[in-house]
């Protein structure tokens, strides 16, 4: 640990690292105020806004915890750096499309690898059941920390549905049907609500919104139909095999789904919910900073309140939850002026940019019931999402003035 440590402050280079990334970029806006005069100069004042804020956050409690999990949490918050970049410089449409293309191609492969090993430890008994019978937690023997692919699953899934129409090389043709496989499989093992959820309707907005006729809209939901069929085919035996019969078990997912008054349904995170919400009526401006709520009394097995807006309000109070969601509406706000832009122009091109704000509104899932705010991983990639979406709303903006040169 010592070689770790400046010596003689007793603090990690580590952090000496990322505070001299922030003043780097403080400096840049320093030096470039034009940034905060443009059209998206509020929600790039916002994000340096937050910045400041958690940085705060992090002093006033620091110590309070373990100075790993302060940092760690802390880098969180360091993703913001993404939307200041995508919404300061330009992007071409073009290389956009490029990027998504990519992004789908081999988030499809990544997919192929963790589903096909889920469904590996499974059979052969390498998993760990928990949770309720119906909706049943998973955890692989032996795994470490792994990247969640919850934010990566609706965006493979919705741009596999659409680029395998499209492909004319067999191969990749290959490639997206295995991941579209591989989700469903990765379904019904799971059986997570959020996933079910989140799968149907891109499925309908895949099939309404990208059909040109009653004719197209029917054939999608033949290939769809053949593709659920395969995947009932070639896995619904070794299924039932170890007691989870497809059918049996989505149709339990969405009849628990709906049903909001078993006292099972939330997982018992009503206690912690009410909890952080007592604590924070006396916090209430800028929260308790970086703890959890075990340091207030509860078991150290229930840190959080398992919902995005509670959890911000325990953490940061009104001012950061305020600040912090004020930059979501406008980055929201943009995508839904962006579909608005995409009536005309190039068919292909507008398609896959409307995948992608599709995708993007599908956070709101992980966004309810979880803390995504903490998520490093599905976090960079949401604002990856929604800073692409604002990076190509502004350039389509008439008269729009948004970014550096």
């Amino acid at each position: 640990q010592s070689l770790y440590r400046v010596p003689f402050l007793g603090v990690r280079w580590i952090d000496l690292a990322i505070l001299w990334v922030i003043a780097c970029y403080l400096y840049q806006v320093k030096s470039n105020l034009d940034v905060l005069r443009t059209n998206n100069g509020i929600i790039v004042a916002c994000c340096f806004l937050y910045l400041f804020f958690e940085s705060f956050q992090l002093l006033r409690s620091w110590g309070a915890i373990n100075t790993g999990w302060q940092i760690s949490w802390f880098l969180c918050t360091l993703n913001f750096f993404i939307l200041i970049d995508l919404l300061t410089f330009r992007i071409t449409t073009d290389k956009t499309i490029l990027l998504l293309k990519f992004t789908a191609f081999w988030g499809a492969i990544v997919l192929i690898i963790t589903n096909a090993y889920l469904l590996f430890s499974f059979l052969f008994g390498r998993v760990i059941f928990g949770d309720l019978d119906i909706r049943v937690g998973l955890d692989v023997i032996g795994m470490k920390e792994t990247v969640s692919p919850a934010v990566l699953t609706p965006f493979v899934y919705a741009f596999s549905l659409y680029l395998r129409d499209l492909e004319t090389v067999v191969w990749k043709k290959g490639i997206y049907t295995a991941a579209i496989l591989g989700i469903y499989v990765e379904l019904i093992i799971t059986f997570h609500r959020g996933n079910l959820f989140s799968i149907m309707l891109i499925t309908m907005s895949y099939i309404f919104l990208f059909s040109r006729s009653r004719i197209g809209a029917f054939k999608k939901l033949l290939s769809m139909g053949v593709l659920i069929g395969l995947c009932y085919l070639l896995f619904g035996g070794i299924l039932r095999q170890k007691g989870y019969d497809p059918l049996e078990k989505i149709s339990e997912t969405i009849m628990f789904a709906l049903d909001t008054n078993n006292p099972e349904w939330d997982k018992g995170r009503s206690v912690s919910r009410e909890f952080a919400l007592n604590i924070w009526e006396k916090h209430s401006s800028v929260g308790v900073g970086y703890v959890d709520l075990y340091h207030f009394g509860l078991p150290d097995t229930i840190a959080t309140a398992h919902n995005f807006v509670i959890t911000c309000l325990f953490h940061r109070g009104i001012i950061g939850t305020f600040i912090y969601l004020i930059i979501l509406v406008f980055l929201f706000r943009n995508a839904i002026k962006l579909w608005s832009t995409l009536r005309t122009g190039n068919v292909l091109q507008n398609n896959i940019l409307k995948l992608l704000v599709i995708v993007s509104f599908f956070w709101f899932v992980p966004f309810w019931t979880q803390e995504v705010i903490w998520e490093k991983h599905s976090l960079s990639i949401q604002f990856m999402y929604l800073g692409l979406i604002s990076n190509l709303y502004y350039q389509r903006k008439p008269a729009s003035n948004s970014f550096a040169t």
